[in-house]
């Protein structure tokens, strides 16, 4: 294997690495979607707020409650409208770009945050005749609350950058798996080879050891002297990139490499059995038999 390959193959396990360890922190069993994790942050939030209230300020059962959705309520509508900013317009700008929008939207989320939750906890039902009346916090507790409010804005932030790094890692290993696994490539011995991935790695197949490729429902088989491979590319796919290196399509559902091919008996219909040296015998289709002949001539 040649050093470019070896890079390439080491990028491959580097990206599924990465992808695996943000699958982990991001996309566990519970959080299948990123509304899911959203979800999750905000009640372990909520449970927080409420902890705090229950056993620090010692409230009632109803007033932690009302005090924790005052809180929340805003976080949730400002963080999902930040979101939509921050993925939509952030994202792809230069990095000290990013930096100096995100100091300016930390300060205007910490101060709506703060806006919100003053006239939520003025509100009142009858707030048509009575109106709203805003008494702000006292001085250290309005500072507690600034405090919290950039914290909470670097969580949402980080909900926001972890799982984008975690679809650009698995954009970057579709797309080197793609490059693997689209066409052949040679070793250091100059012998075609083709790549699969198998068990989170790229795996290299020379075509020497490669007897025949089978079509397996969604799958292509790739049997080789040493056993078989699966991989989730179409069987057309590795036709069209074998056909100069000695494979022959004598099925819809077989490509065979000719020198793995024993021997071809007719079998009375215009069809051949085909016996390849690992011992398996293929009846080709009419088009395939025919493909076959053309080949040998």
């Amino acid at each position: 294997m040649d050093t470019a390959q070896a890079t390439n193959q080491r990028l491959g396990n580097f990206f599924a690495a990465c992808r695996d360890l943000a699958d982990r922190a991001f996309t566990q069993k519970a959080f299948k979607s990123e509304t899911s994790l959203w979800a999750a942050a905000f009640v372990l939030l909520s449970l927080a707020y409420f902890t705090q209230f229950q056993f620090v300020r010692d409230e009632s059962i109803i007033r932690s409650i009302k005090t924790t959705f005052v809180n929340i309520a805003p976080i949730v509508l400002i963080g999902v409208s930040i979101r939509l900013f921050v993925r939509r317009y952030l994202l792809d700008l230069p990095l000290a770009l990013q930096l100096g929008a995100h100091l300016l939207l930390a300060v205007v989320f910490t101060h709506v945050w703060y806006l919100l939750v003053l006239v939520s906890a003025s509100f009142r039902l009858d707030w048509l005749t009575s109106g709203i009346a805003l008494s702000p916090f006292y001085e250290s507790a309005t500072l507690w609350q600034l405090l919290q409010g950039i914290v909470i804005y670097a969580a949402i932030q980080g909900l926001i950058y972890g799982r984008w790094l975690q679809e650009r890692l698995r954009d970057a290993e579709l797309r080197l798996e793609d490059a693997l696994e689209s066409k052949p490539d040679l070793n250091s011995d100059g012998m075609a080879a083709v790549f699969v991935k198998t068990d989170g790695e790229f795996r290299q197949i020379d075509l020497e050891d490669l007897t025949h490729i089978e079509a397996n429902g969604d799958q292509v088989l790739l049997h080789t002297r040493r056993g078989q491979f699966s991989c989730n590319k179409a069987l057309s796919e590795y036709a069209q990139k074998l056909e100069e290196s000695g494979y022959i399509r004598i099925h819809r559902s077989h490509l065979v490499r000719a020198t793995a091919i024993l021997a071809a008996e007719p079998t009375g219909d215009g069809r051949l059995s085909i016996h390849l040296d690992s011992g398996r015998s293929i009846i080709a289709s009419r088009s395939g038999s025919r493909a076959f002949k053309e080949y040998t001539r």
